[in-house]
Order: C-alpha cells, then structure tokens, then sequence
C-alpha cells in the first residue's frame, strides 16, 4: 500500500493512505451513477447483449421488424411485451402474446408489473436480466462484454462477435423479410504504412480509425467490428442499401479528412468501403459478406477511397 504526503492550509505535513481497491470501488460508484436502466440478454442468441433503457420512453419486444428490442424465435409474437420507464421506475406488460412473458418464472398475465433489481424476464427462449439505473453491476456486465467481444487495438467488436452478429441477423431478416445490410471496408495502401513508418504506427492507424468509425453517427443498433487487420464490418439491421451507402460515405469522409498524427508526421489515410444488402434469394451469411467483399473490390479497382454498392 503506497502513500502520499500532501501540504494542508497550515502547512503541515499530513500523510494519506492510498488504497487501491477502496480508490478503484469508490471510483466505480460513480461511473454506475451514470448508468440508464437495463436488460441484459443472459440466454439465447447473442448472450451478454445490453439494451439500455433512457429517459422516460417505451420499448416494444417482439419478433416484428419495427419494435425496439428484436427476438428472431418463432414462439415470440410480433409485438410480444412492453416496458415503460416512467420517473424512473420500469414496468412491463404483456400484449396479448401467444406464449406469454415470465418474470421469474412468474405469468405475467395481463397486468403490468413494475420491475425490481435482478428481475428474470423470459420471453421465447430469450431470458433478460433487469438492472435499474446506477447499479454497480452494470459496470461488471459491461466490462465483461468489452473483455470477451471488444477487440482491444481497435475498441470496436472482434471478429468472433461481429460474425455471430451477422449470422443471428441474418436470419431474422430472411425470416421476417426485413432489411439488413453490411458495410465492408479495409485500409488503403496499410501494408505500406507499416513498412514506410513500422509497425506501431500501423496499430495507431488502426487505433485511430475504430474511435473515427465510432464517432461517424451509428446508431445504437448498428454494430462495427475488426473483421481481421486491416479489414472491417458494420451489420446495420433495417438499413437499406441507399441507407447503408449514406453511412459508408460518412465512414469514409470522416477518415479521409481525420489528421492521423505520428510522431509529428501526418499520415493521410483513406479506406475503400463496399455495400451490400439481403435478398431473399440469399441462403448464408456468408453470401452477403461475399457481395459487400465484391463491392469493396470494385471501389479498389477503381481507384480507392470510394464507396461501391453491390
């Protein structure tokens, strides 16, 4: 344990005892202050999701394409539930579903019922967990999201996320004929920044890019990712193609005109993007990657730093 000798008004020498764990848990406390309201999915597909609840609003569950908090599973209805947060307290209430909505276990019936911390919401096969505002454990689930999706260089999800993403979209939208497009994009000429400046300056190039991408304007429910190197994904669920190829553009003038500073060198990087969208006829995942990666190569071939929509 360190400690650290401060002068007070009077001169005198007071010694305070630092404590790491008491500093770090104090600190904590009041990040959590912070914290909105949340449902954190602890089973069913993409685990550890964290829907955050803001203001005084309403949040629709369902299978539909136009509610808030989306479950692809064929035993949840259309417009499955609803939660409200009013001054602070969340209430939920079942709309009528087929298969009705659970809180511990519990039948909701046909009565709102107002959520209490640590609160088990099953809807489907999709269980929630419900944290009011500040809570301490909030930070906790955030935390372990960021350790096991996050990539560490780039502050963006990593490729083992990102895929699940688009995999569990994917098959919403071929299921409910929703829109769902992928933005694919990589960085031009990055091998030789590394062999022109090295290879630190290639992980501050990437570095910088992922807070650029984070602030182009996503919304909450469009995810980015490092898909590997110097390539990277954004899944943006009902997004058009014309929608997707507005945010690609965005994407790409904020890089484009970002100062990227390396020991006192200003580095000009651009990225070369390629956009893609579902159709029916499409069977995989993996075949709108394959259309978005053959857009990508068209803005290359066609001299970089360009947006191409497949």
């Amino acid at each position: 344990m360190k400690s650290k000798k401060i002068k007070s008004g009077a001169e005198e020498d007071i010694t305070r005892v630092i404590n790491p764990a008491t500093d770090t848990l104090n600190i904590d406390l009041e990040l959590a202050k912070a914290t909105d309201p949340v449902l954190i999915v602890i089973r069913g597909s993409l685990q550890g999701k964290k829907y955050s609840m803001k203001g005084d609003s309403k949040y629709l569950v369902g299978r539909d394409k136009s509610v808030e908090i989306q479950l692809d599973d064929p035993n949840v209805s259309r417009q499955h539930a609803r939660l409200t947060q009013k001054d602070g307290v969340v209430f939920i209430e079942d709309l009528g579903s087929r298969n009705g909505t659970f809180v511990n276990d519990e039948i909701l019936g046909s009565q709102k019922r107002v959520l209490e911390k640590e609160d088990m919401i099953k809807i489907g096969g999709t269980i929630f967990k419900y944290l009011p505002a500040g809570q301490l454990e909030t930070l906790y689930h955030i935390n372990l999201t960021n350790a096991a999706y996050i990539d560490k260089l780039t502050g963006l999800y990593n490729r083992k996320y990102i895929s699940e993403v688009l995999e569990a979209e994917f098959k919403r939208a071929k299921a409910l004929h929703s829109d769902l497009s992928v933005i694919l994009f990589d960085i031009d000429n990055f091998k030789l920044i590394n062999d022109t400046h090295g290879h630190d300056c290639g992980d501050y190039v990437l570095a910088t890019l992922g807070q650029q991408v984070k602030a182009s304007g996503l919304r909450e429910r469009d995810l980015a990712g490092r898909y590997g190197g110097e390539e990277f994904i954004v899944v943006l669920t009902n997004s058009s193609v014309e929608q997707a190829a507005e945010v690609a553009e965005r994407i790409r003038k904020k890089i484009d005109t970002h100062p990227f500073t390396y020991e006192e060198k200003i580095l000009h990087v651009t990225v070369s993007l390629g956009v893609a969208s579902f159709q029916q006829e499409q069977h995989e995942a993996t075949d709108i990657y394959k259309a978005a990666d053959k857009a990508l190569y068209e803005s290359k071939h066609a001299g970089k730093n360009r947006v191409s929509v497949g």
